[in-house]
């Protein structure tokens, strides 16, 4: 560029956008917001723990921010009244809200935060005597049954292996994040499936119901692992598969498979049906090459499909002939556990009872086992030997078929139960109706999750969640309904 085009034509030189005074104030505004963004983040002030596990104010984060600006003496006694009314009002801090706030000017956030000390304080001491005991009370109970919870699951792990277990789940965890900060740190996160246990034997059918958004399709992709866990144990053959990498999975997967739940999505549609069963059996070596047609045949004699969909792709077969095909894929490595993800909820009902039917017969014909995700009930009874009842990503009720459905114990479950229609005109039951919405798993309530939709909700279940306990012989409850069985009593004694 010459000089001529860089000058003006009043002969002076052209002005920036802004002065410069105004940029060197503008990078300084940025500085300082990084600094003060830095000291929240080391001070834990924004950290995931503080507004949804640990829910209060730790002293050391006053203490570590705050003394720069105000009295030590003032944090640590801002600190102590923020513990103790958060703790007995049950509030969430949210602290992550107040960034910008900290980050411009942290003696205004104090000032801010001491406001809603006040608030909140003023709340809880106009409360009778009585009902600060009972809160005081219930505080008490339930770090006393978290130190419990977590005590046992400490214990667990430490346990081996059921012998007899096909599959035992231990604690299993599974968190999906939402939202982090810009260095990294985990600012919130949804809890799909949060401490689930139960043990699956060879040759049975445990049935996982619940509604929609419940984490029963998470909880079944992170058993085989196509989810990685966040936090318990997996027991597949003995093994704690929890924490194995994709390459030691690759020598299991012939032992675990899954049906997916859509068989139009689930099928590549560039492939052909023998070209889609035949990958399988050529990475695991099930047979030698030139026996691989063959033995693809037959697997599909045995699910109800002709020889002659070899050739075939997905898109000239009908619903019920696709999820045929699925199924057919699944057995095609000989598996001993099977994850069936809502695998008729897609069909019409005559073709659903026609692959439910097949599901049973290739049960007992290859001794199966397996885990059946619907929220059908009428097929779970069906099919199932064990129901599992999930809400919000927590086990509510497990135990035998007979047992649920003929004593549910958990309000939840009689809802379910209650939804069921019966085909006897004579009969007519008494249809429990739940109002409100599921709570989001981001945001679960505190309590039991269900109390907000409860029609038997007493004021515990507001501040204590209840333990996941055997009330009676093979049947494990949540409630705070029920007292401690004589069972647990034997076992503690």
């Amino acid at each position: 560029m010459s000089k001529k085009e860089n000058v003006s034509k009043n002969g002076a030189a052209p002005k920036y956008y802004l002065p410069m005074w105004q940029l060197v104030l503008l990078f300084c505004a940025t500085l300082g917001f990084y600094w003060f963004y830095f000291i929240a983040r080391t001070t834990r002030v924004l950290n995931d723990d503080l507004s949804r596990d640990r829910r209060s104010v730790k002293k050391e984060t006053l203490k570590g921010l705050i003394p720069l600006y105000i009295p030590a003496e003032w944090a640590e006694r801002s600190a102590e009244r923020i513990d103790s009314v958060y703790r007995h009002l049950g509030k969430k801090s949210n602290l992550a809200k107040h960034a910008l706030l900290l980050s411009l000017c942290p003696l205004a956030y104090c000032i801010v935060m001491q406001c809603r000390i006040n608030k909140i304080e003023k709340e809880y001491f106009l409360l009778p005597d009585e009902e600060k005991e009972k809160l005081f009370a219930d505080e008490v109970q339930r770090r006393k049954e978290e130190a419990e919870r977590d005590a046992q699951a400490k214990a667990d792990a430490e346990l081996p292996p059921d012998p007899n277990a096909i599959l035992e789940v231990r604690h299993v965890k599974k968190n999906f994040v939402l939202k982090k900060s810009m260095f990294g740190t985990v600012l919130s996160k949804l809890r799909a499936v949060d401490d689930v246990s139960f043990k699956i034997f060879p040759g049975e059918t445990l049935g996982i119901v619940g509604e929609s958004g419940c984490g029963k399709t998470t909880m079944g992709r992170s058993i085989l692992k196509l989810y990685q866990p966040s936090g318990g144990q997996i027991f597949f053959k003995w093994k704690d598969i929890a924490s194995y990498s994709p390459k030691e999975m690759r020598p299991l997967r012939k032992g675990m498979q899954i049906i997916f739940q859509d068989p139009y999505s689930s099928l590549p549609p560039r492939s052909t049906v023998g070209g889609i069963l035949a990958e399988a059996v050529k990475v695991h070596n099930i047979v030698p090459k030139e026996q691989v047609k063959d033995y693809v045949l037959k697997v599909m004699e045995s699910c109800g499909l002709r020889d002659y969909y070899y050739e075939r792709y997905p898109h000239e077969f009908s619903g019920g002939q696709r999820q045929r095909i699925c199924i057919a894929r699944s057995l095609i490595v000989s598996p001993r556990l099977v994850v069936c993800d809502e695998p008729v909820s897609a069909l019409d009902v005559s073709i659903q009872a026609q692959i439910i039917n097949l599901l049973k017969d290739l049960q007992a014909e290859r001794k199966l086992t397996y885990l059946f995700i619907s929220h059908d009930l009428s097929i779970v009874k069906y099919i199932s030997d064990k129901i599992g009842v999930m809400y919000l990503g927590s086990m509510v009720e497990f135990g035998k078929k007979d047992d649920i459905f003929n004593h549910p114990m958990h309000p939840y479950t009689e809802a379910l139960f209650s939804a069921v229609p019966n085909p006897d005109p004579n009969e007519k039951g008494e249809r429990i109706v739940l109002k409100g919405d599921i709570p989001s798993p981001s945001n679960p309530p505190y309590g039991c999750k269900f109390h907000t939709r409860c029609p038997h909700a007493m004021d515990v279940c507001k501040h204590i969640a209840p333990v996941y306990k055997e009330y009676e012989e093979g049947h494990f409850v949540a409630c705070h309904l029920y007292p401690q069985s004589d069972t647990e009593d034997a076992k503690k004694s």
